[in-house]
């Protein structure tokens, strides 16, 4: 595994599971509006919706863990499958699928190793359910997030709040700014109370997040007991829907 120093932060478009945009709508020049998959506010107050599939602050967990700074960039899960020579200009590959690059990385001092939560991300991206075959995209791993078109990083929560500004994530939420996807190290290990079972849950996280990456906003539940729209906000609210981690699961 590559170390590389120094945290990011990096003004644009959240995306994630929870995170909010400013109270007055303000965005920065140039950039997406924020892509967060965050409540309206994340200063939740008692007039808060009080519905029994509506995650509240005081059951999300919150570690208060801090990393260093610095990141540590896995090593490409299959280097054979890295954009080959032959890739046209417009990045499609030799199976006429659209390469689209991603490098991962994870902060020092989190708990969470790069290389096998790189592991199971690529093992998402390359499901069948998701965005690949939805898309006609081939997402691949490269070692250096300088060549990667998106990074996937998962960071502490302090670390996760400044690099998703001016998105407000509150310390419990991820985001989506740009080409930066910022995961909260509590969301990676802990979830949200809206899932029970980890491993579905990571994978709602990148598949919410890569969506986004790839054009898709935010969905409503079409109703209840519906497979929830991957890109719901299902870390908040499943609006009456049943948790979902696959872009085509739902329409």
């Amino acid at each position: 595994m590559a170390d590389a120093a120094g945290s990011t932060s990096s003004a644009g478009s959240a995306s994630d599971e929870g995170v909010s945009p400013p109270a007055d709508g303000a965005s920065t020049p140039d950039a997406e509006p924020p892509d967060t998959d965050a409540p309206d506010s994340v200063d939740d107050t008692d007039g808060t919706d009080d519905t029994d599939d509506k995650t509240s602050a005081d059951e999300i967990v919150a570690t208060g863990t801090v990393g260093d700074g610095t990141w540590t960039v896995a090593v490409p899960v299959d280097a054979d499958a890295a954009p080959s020579a032959d890739a046209e200009d417009d990045g499609a590959g030799a199976d006429g699928a659209e390469v689209r690059t991603y490098a991962v990385r994870v902060e020092t001092g989190i708990g969470v190793d790069a290389d096998e939560a790189a592991e199971e991300i690529a093992a998402i991206l390359a499901d069948p359910r998701g965005w690949q075959e939805l898309e006609g995209v081939r997402l691949v791993q490269v070692a250096d997030p300088a060549d990667a078109a998106m990074t996937l990083s998962i960071g502490s929560p302090p670390t996760v709040d400044e690099m998703c500004l001016p998105a407000r994530t509150g310390g419990r939420w991820s985001c989506r700014i740009g080409a930066e996807v910022a995961l909260n190290s509590d969301r990676w290990l802990h979830a949200t109370p809206t899932y029970d079972d980890l491993a579905l849950y990571r994978a709602y996280m990148i598949n919410h997040e890569v969506g986004h990456f790839l054009g898709h906003g935010h969905r409503s539940c079409p109703g209840a007991g519906e497979p929830a729209p991957v890109m719901l906000q299902q870390s908040i609210d499943l609006q009456g829907c049943v948790p979902n981690t696959w872009p085509s699961a739902a329409a």
